[in-house]
């Protein structure tokens, strides 16, 4: 499968922010490979977060990573269903990877606007068949593109 998968000391430097309505617990499946980061939606933002290399956003929680790599240095920023917003601020992320389900046609069309404004180098992958929500194909993408 994937090679970071298969190393006994997983790699907790990728920071994960669930998205509103989400708990930790949702993705038990991801906390092999990532930082779960537990959100206090009444006050987000004042998450101790660790220092990484790679963070990922779902949903709302793409705020909260956007927020994270306009303070912080990392190599790479990984946008999941990135809720609608009026516009994305400068980021210090070497490579932003942007992953939306081929079900959520609404985010897809924002998803492109914000590209447009951004400076860094980024791609999009749309995940054929997936909804808004981090299962089968959706997760095997995610896993793939943070493995890289």
């Amino acid at each position: 499968m994937y090679s970071f998968m298969h190393s006994k000391k997983r790699n907790k430097r990728i920071n994960f922010f669930y998205g509103l309505g989400d708990k930790p617990s949702d993705y038990g499946a991801l906390s092999k490979y990532l930082n779960i980061i537990k959100i206090d939606w009444n006050n987000p933002g004042s998450e101790k977060v660790p220092q990484c290399d790679t963070v990922v956003g779902f949903s709302m929680g793409c705020f909260l990573a956007l927020d994270y790599a306009e303070k912080h240095r990392i190599k790479k920023l990984v946008l999941c269903s990135l809720p609608v917003c009026e516009n994305v601020g400068p980021v210090k992320a070497d490579e932003i990877i942007f992953l939306v389900g081929e079900k959520e046609k609404w985010i897809l069309k924002e998803i492109n606007r914000v590209r447009k404004s951004m400076k860094s180098r980024s791609q999009l992958f749309m995940i054929l068949g997936a909804k808004h929500k981090i299962t089968g194909n959706y997760r095997k993408k995610l896993l793939e593109v943070i493995g890289n």
